[in-house]
């Protein structure tokens, strides 16, 4: 009897009410041939859209679905969907999902979207794909679709050297900003928003006098605008600069093109002057697979 009630409404001749089983393959190789997915993805957000661009549905999805990188989509009628996930947000904030319009969709962090201060971004990568369900046709009908992610994130190292011996205490080392910044991605993979500073978390080692910092940042295209900042302590003096446009166009080892970047800065204060270079150990590292 049980079995009988939970198939009469895939009985009727229009098969209304009746579903297939569809999955999505999630998948990330970066800028090689290998699968990489699990190495750099360990949280994916799920949005489903009609043909009207309305979210019908979100989730978060299953720790074991991600692990397995097998995503089961809802139950959803027969007809066209844009599905769109979101990789790594545990900082992230994600608005204006009933916009309606994939470019006011955005993600950025948690902080910026409180107005505080913010240091950094997630590890953010993103995937978009259009998928058809099929009208039921009476039989398992399972349908599986690959969905590729892309990075939406710079990773970026930066480290001062030369700093004067000072107290490591709060407000007692100098700053180091991001200037500049674009602080959102929408739901395009394009970064938008108005332009912020971020203020990084820093660490200082006393016996080497070395500054340093890692960060992620959004993945802008304008980088004219973004600037790397070195500010005294407690004060707006600025001790350096660094135009990220110029760095990168001085430093074509760093190749921004790719899905795996990262963005090292070296400033040294030497003899009075100041020099700004890519870090020996990224140059030794560097690999042209990377």
């Amino acid at each position: 009897m049980l079995l009988g009630g939970g198939l009469v409404s895939c009985i009727r001749e229009d098969f209304d009410g009746c579903y297939s089983s569809n999955r999505l393959l999630l998948s990330y190789k970066g800028d090689g041939t290998e699968e990489i997915f699990n190495d750099k993805i360990c949280r994916v957000e799920m949005f489903v859209f009609d043909a009207e661009n309305k979210c019908v549905n979100s989730s978060i999805l299953p720790r074991e679905q991600v692990e397995s990188r097998t995503a089961l989509l809802p139950t959803l009628a027969a007809g066209d969907y844009r599905i769109i996930c979101v990789g790594n947000t545990h900082a992230t904030q994600i608005n204006n999902i009933d916009a309606c319009d994939y470019c006011k969709m955005c993600f950025a962090s948690e902080d910026y979207v409180a107005g505080e201060v913010v240091s950094g971004n997630d590890s953010l990568y993103y995937a978009s794909t259009y998928y058809t369900v099929q009208p039921y046709n009476g039989r398992d009908d399972n349908h599986e679709q690959t969905i590729e992610f892309a990075s939406s994130h710079y990773d970026v190292a930066i480290e001062v050297a030369g700093i004067p011996a000072v107290e490591s205490r709060a407000g007692a080392l100098p700053e180091l900003q991001i200037c500049g910044v674009t602080p959102m991605t929408d739901f395009e993979n394009n970064a938008t928003g108005e332009a912020t500073d971020y203020i990084l978390e820093t660490q200082y080692e006393p016996a080497g006098m070395l500054l340093t910092a890692r960060t992620n940042i959004m993945r802008h295209e304008n980088h004219e605008d973004v600037n790397v900042c070195l500010f005294a302590a407690g004060s707006k003096d600025l001790l350096a600069k660094v135009n990220m446009a110029e760095f990168l166009a001085a430093n074509p080892i760093i190749d921004c093109s790719k899905h795996e970047v990262l963005i090292p800065i070296r400033i040294e204060f030497k003899s009075g002057e100041v020099t700004v270079t890519v870090p020996e150990w990224y140059v030794e590292n560097v690999k042209p697979e990377f």
